[in-house]
């Protein structure tokens, strides 16, 4: 049973903003929940690791060429502060590595410490050494260059904020600043030589702020995709899976509830129809699906609006089939079979007409067919995002100037008349979805939009058993050309007296629980082409028409 709908504030996330408290930059610079948690650990010991590696390279090759260089003066290896800060580095950033461990769990603002403090002490350590290095070659141009590559390689791997980057690679800079300042004021190197020590100064503080930069720009990308991610894929309690449908104004997502076990599917809002006329339809389509109740109309479980700004609501998960792919894959269906699946149609229509809502877009990839609880053939007539409600409409929700609904399911007043519709519009569109359910094929077709309209304005529908080709119950074919009357006065006058006719053409052709087993069970034994292709067929369509 469907839950009774919110108030319209309801659709709007309006949850009071977490009380404001003081507390340290290091709360809030990286995720909080415990599978990001895990990931920032594991990238933090990636990149220390990497850089310690790199850094023990550095010596080993360095140790090799002096030895190379100076054989005799090699133990002067050992007392050199560049050779033993670069042991430091190595050394200090193996043991981080550790955090890639996945028996190892440190705290949050532990993580921010080892993240922040190593970086610090990593790029302090190569300032000292610079000052140190050999003169005659400009290290220290070196060791700026490291800087910026460790800051874009940690900004690029760690997803984490982009002012906690920023602050992370603007204190880490520090130190390796000063010590290119320190070692430029030294004795003359091959750089102070050939350039001004204050060209030299700028480069230095050019380099630094270049790092800072760069590494901020790769986190902002970095973590603002991370998060559009996460927001597509997780929507308060529901957990997005895999895409089975897409129409008009939205996508359809497979997901899962975080407590409750009940299959769920979720619907977005596409961002490219999030007009405000479209986020009132949309909210307007929750509202008024879930206040029907009758077993053949889907099920509305919630909805709501994420913090980003996108709209969704929760419904019953449907497995199983559309009439549109239904009859492409298997063709046109038995007249007992559309007798019983009319009959469902209407009684979920019945109920909608008699609350003063019109559906506007029935058509055969509206309505699907199902096994729900044991039961084959069983009909859930889906997307109200076109609903009309008579009594109490919005004209600028309704589009009461505009041709809205699918042109090949589309009764003539829809296109004459939009703004005075009622019930026996949706009626038109039950004999259309009867005829394409027996023939494999609309009642009008046609090259375009405007050849297909006056078909429907002008045209006599071919009878389903000539179109065909082989014998209708005649009651049935009658039933089915009175709904596709062009007057409205001439089609059934409720979708309740519709079910009471179908009811009556059920002696013809009898359709058994047992008949529509077997032909679930005869589906079940092949390969089904993917659902969801035909949707491009009948498309939805809602287009302005003049002023007159």
């Amino acid at each position: 049973m469907a839950s009774k709908p919110a108030p319209s504030t309801a659709f709007i996330d309006r949850a009071p903003p977490a009380p404001r408290t003081s507390r340290p930059t290091t709360d809030v610079a990286l995720f909080t929940d415990d599978a990001d948690h895990a990931l920032v650990q594991s990238r933090v010991g990636l990149v220390y690791g990497f850089v310690g590696a790199a850094s023990l390279a550095f010596y080993v090759v360095g140790v090799f060429f002096f030895a190379l260089a100076k054989p005799d003066q090699l133990w002067k290896v050992h007392t050199s502060p560049i050779k033993v800060g670069h042991l430091a580095v190595s050394i200090g950033f193996l043991c981080a590595f550790a955090l890639r461990r996945g028996d190892v769990r440190v705290t949050r603002r532990a993580l921010a410490a080892i993240d922040l403090g190593g970086g610090v002490g990593l790029m302090g350590l190569a300032g000292l050494t610079s000052i140190g290095m050999v003169r005659g070659f400009p290290f220290e141009l070196i060791i700026l260059v490291t800087f910026v590559f460790w800051a874009t390689l940690r900004a690029a791997l760690v997803p984490s904020p982009p002012r906690w980057t920023a602050l992370v690679s603007a204190l880490a800079a520090t130190p390796v600043a000063g010590g290119a300042y320190a070692a430029y004021l030294r004795e003359p190197t091959w750089s102070v030589a050939i350039l001004p020590k204050s060209i030299l100064v700028v480069m230095v503080v050019a380099w630094s702020v270049a790092g800072v930069a760069a590494a901020t720009t790769i986190a902002r990308v970095v973590y603002g995709l991370r998060r559009e991610v996460k927001s597509a894929t997780k929507l308060g309690q529901y957990t997005l899976e895999t895409k089975i449908g897409e129409g008009g104004m939205g996508v359809v997502y497979r997901a899962s509830h975080a407590l409750l076990q009940r299959p769920t599917a979720v619907k977005l809002l596409s961002r490219d129809a999030s007009s405000e006329t479209n986020l009132r339809r949309f909210e307007r389509e929750v509202q008024t699906t879930s206040k029907l109740t009758h077993p053949n109309t889907v099920a509305i479980y919630d909805f709501g609006r994420t913090r980003d700004g996108v709209f969704y609501y929760a419904m019953e998960l449907l497995d199983g089939v559309s009439l549109q792919d239904l009859v492409e894959q298997d063709g046109p269906q038995p007249a007992g079979r559309v007798i019983h699946v009319l009959s469902q149609i209407a009684g979920a229509l019945a109920e909608a007409h008699g609350v003063g809502l019109v559906h506007r877009d029935v058509k055969p990839a509206n309505v699907l067919l199902c096994e729900r609880g044991g039961i084959p053939d069983f009909v859930k007539v889906v997307d109200f995002g076109l609903v009309k409600d008579v009594a109490h409409d919005d004209a600028a929700l309704s589009s009461t100037n505009a041709l809205v609904g699918t042109p090949l399911y589309m009764a003539p007043e829809c296109i004459t008349k939009p703004d005075t519709i009622d019930a026996r519009a949706d009626l038109y569109a039950i004999g259309g979805v009867a005829y394409w359910l027996l023939t494999g094929a609309p009642p009008f077709e046609g090259d375009n939009l405007v050849e297909v309209c006056a078909h429907h304005l002008h045209s006599v529908p071919e009878a389903p058993s000539k179109r065909l080709g082989a014998a209708v119950p005649p009651a049935l074919e009658a039933l089915v050309l009175a709904c596709l009357a062009k007057s409205p006065d001439a089609r059934p006058a409720s979708a309740a007296e519709l079910a009471r006719a179908l009811d009556a053409c059920r002696g013809e052709c009898a359709w058994t629980t047992e008949d529509a087993a077997a032909r679930w069970r005869e589906r079940r034994t092949r390969p089904v082409p993917e659902a969801g292709a035909s949707l491009g067929t009948a498309p939805t369509i809602d287009v302005a028409r003049p002023e007159s």
